[in-house]
């Protein structure tokens, strides 16, 4: 019998759960709180891999060059803090990288200008944002589509090319939060990674369960590889050196995959857990397979690097990502959308 099968009970279980909280906020057993502010969630039906942080980075600085002054609202997950955090008030970032996760870190620095608030009310992390100097006009509810307790304006659904169905099983047996058929609830769907594969199946998939939402194409490029101070590294100044690979991500394979069309082979690959915690035995481990395999640099990834910056003693190098939408249309029409919500 294979593992999914296995864990096909779990999974009904968790299917069962997920209906029936979806269900006590539908009929009003649980509140759904609304801000102030329009609310863009940014989500997707899969656990992982889909691509969304590089999403918001890219939507939140097409909001800012639009005149827009967006916030992020995250749950900041698997951070070591509790309760609200302002990781950025949008003039510089105040939280450490395990207090804030490495996530919201990375969006900090990426998007100076952003405030940037973890917490698990989301409501409440949108009135502590809108508290802030930065005058907010509108919320990012990063990884927010199963986040139904704070009300959005316009559902934008991720769906990653290289995989639409997640493996077509709820968690544990596949990857997927909630069936594909909440797909229904989503107003735009974007289909990301579009560079690595066809983008017809996952278009397909939204035709039958998301009918009438618009689809979007996104892509994914690889900037560059960048060291510990930012500057650019050349590909060709590791083909000869041997390096170290590092990734806590729900797909490693896909790090793997980059890596490879840069024309780098690493001596050896370690993968962790997604959004891992590097503790002193998962450092130890590093150390150990870098002196196994002399390493000279470790290349990872941008969330993993804000986390093993000043842990270990060889060079740090990075691999850059960005995505964007293919399509012009796809912020106006999220704005003309937003214009539309009620208020």
């Amino acid at each position: 019998m294979s593992p999914s099968a296995l864990l096909a009970p779990i999974a009904a279980l968790y299917g069962a759960g997920v209906a029936a909280r979806l269900a006590a906020y539908r009929r009003g057993l649980l509140r759904v709180e609304r801000a102030a502010r329009p609310v863009v969630s940014v989500g997707n039906v899969a656990a992982g891999g889909t691509g969304k942080t590089p999403f918001v980075r890219w939507l939140a600085g097409e909001l800012l060059r639009r005149g827009r002054r967006p916030s992020i609202l995250t749950r900041g997950y698997r951070r070591k803090s509790r309760g609200p955090l302002v990781v950025s008030d949008g003039r510089g970032t105040l939280a450490a990288v395990d207090a804030a996760g490495d996530e919201p870190s990375l969006l900090a620095r990426a998007l100076p200008g952003v405030p940037i608030v973890a917490d698990a009310r989301r409501a409440r992390g949108a009135a502590i944002a809108e508290a802030l100097p930065a005058a907010v006009d509108l919320h990012l509810l990063d990884d927010g589509f199963s986040h139904v307790a704070l009300s959005r304006d316009v559902d934008v659904v991720l769906l990653d090319a290289t995989a639409p169905d997640a493996g077509g099983a709820l968690l544990p047996a596949g990857r997927l939060r909630e069936p594909l058929s909440s797909l229904s609830r989503a107003d735009l769907i974007v289909v990301t990674k579009t560079e690595q594969a066809d983008p017809g199946p996952a278009r397909e998939l939204a035709r039958r369960h998301a009918v009438g939402a618009p689809v979007f194409h996104a892509v994914t490029r690889v900037v560059g590889l960048l060291d510990d101070a930012g500057e650019a590294v050349p590909p060709r100044d590791l083909v000869e050196r041997s390096t170290l690979a590092v990734a806590g991500l729900a797909r490693p394979e896909a790090f793997a995959a980059t890596l490879s069309g840069l024309g780098l082979v690493p001596s050896a690959f370690l993968a962790f857990p997604d959004h891992a915690d590097y503790d002193a035995a998962r450092l130890t481990r590093i150390r150990r397979a870098a002196e196994g395999v002399g390493a000279e640099v470790v290349v990872t990834t941008e969330k993993d690097a804000v986390k093993l910056a000043g842990a270990l003693t060889l060079p740090i190098v990075r691999v850059a990502v960005e995505a964007a939408v293919v399509e012009a249309a796809f912020v106006p029409e999220l704005l003309s959308r937003l214009g539309r919500a009620p208020s």
